[in-house]
């Protein structure tokens, strides 16, 4: 039994990451906002998946989420290894997603606070000269029911509303993984033997198309669907996961099977 303490634990990953180590019997400690004994106690292996998105309403929030804390754990506290969730979001813009690829921070994006946050935080954890595994998850997807993440919003959408309004073309393509995949990866990798910092994308390694879900999400829920002009420029490239298929024998699930039943779940929840 190893102990972990799980920064965001009640968060959507987060929740999962816990209900996992402490089915695996693991020790698990979720601090609470401002808990000073993070820096008196000795917090074992460290997950990070605290985190916040929106750049445009609360950019304070995006810092103090995804790096301040986390410089304060590398300053202060005492730790055996951390695990921190960053984001393929790095690779927008590029030809290729490998771990090593150099990244770009574009002008035109209206979240690079987003992306600077992680790369800050990366990069700080790189230079601690501590056991560190970073972890770059895809678009994330599961049965929550508030969220504001983009497949949970629409699957939403369409059973209260009966439509999705959908604010990006048809062929707009990201990659998707489940997050009982990412809990999964984060623990294997939390609990491997971590020789030298690394990084490690986890993602389903296909991209998967805004018509190919909203098709069905239709066929589940017969809602409508409303294509709206949109001025996104977000391109992204299929994921390599080529490493964690390597070392850990990674197989995804699959979203647009995973959709049928993740509507099913929420047509009973929300209902």
């Amino acid at each position: 039994m190893a102990l972990f303490t799980v920064i965001g634990g009640h968060g959507f990953i987060g929740t999962e990451i816990v209900t996992q180590l402490i089915n695996m019997k693991h020790q698990v400690v979720i601090p609470k906002r401002d808990d000073e004994s993070l820096f008196t106690q000795d917090l074992g292996t460290v997950i990070y998946c605290a985190g916040h998105g929106d750049c445009d309403k609360n950019s304070l929030k995006v810092l103090n989420s995804n790096v301040l804390l986390l410089s304060q754990i590398l300053e202060k506290s005492t730790v055996k290894k951390i695990v921190y969730l960053s984001s393929t979001r790095l690779y927008m813009g590029l030809d290729n997603s490998k771990e090593q690829s150099d990244l770009l921070v574009l002008s035109n994006d209206n979240r690079r606070l987003f992306n600077l946050t992680k790369l800050v935080a990366e990069e700080l954890l790189l230079k601690s000269q501590k056991v560190v595994a970073i972890i770059r998850p895809s678009n994330v997807y599961g049965l929550a029911l508030k969220s504001p993440l983009f497949l949970p919003a629409i699957t939403r959408s369409a059973i209260l509303t009966g439509k999705i309004d959908m604010y990006v073309s048809p062929n707009y393509a990201k990659d998707y993984v489940s997050v009982s995949d990412v809990a999964q990866m984060t623990i294997k990798i939390a609990l491997s033997e971590l020789k030298n910092q690394v990084i490690y994308n986890v993602a389903s390694g296909k991209n998967v198309s805004a018509q190919q879900i909203a098709d069905v999400i239709k066929n589940e829920t017969n809602c409508e669907i409303i294509w709206h002009e949109n001025e996104t420029n977000e391109q992204f490239p299929e994921t390599d996961i080529s490493a964690i298929e390597k070392q850990f024998n990674f197989i995804s699930n699959n979203v647009l099977i995973d959709l049928k039943k993740m509507v099913k779940d929420f047509k009973i929840a929300l209902n």
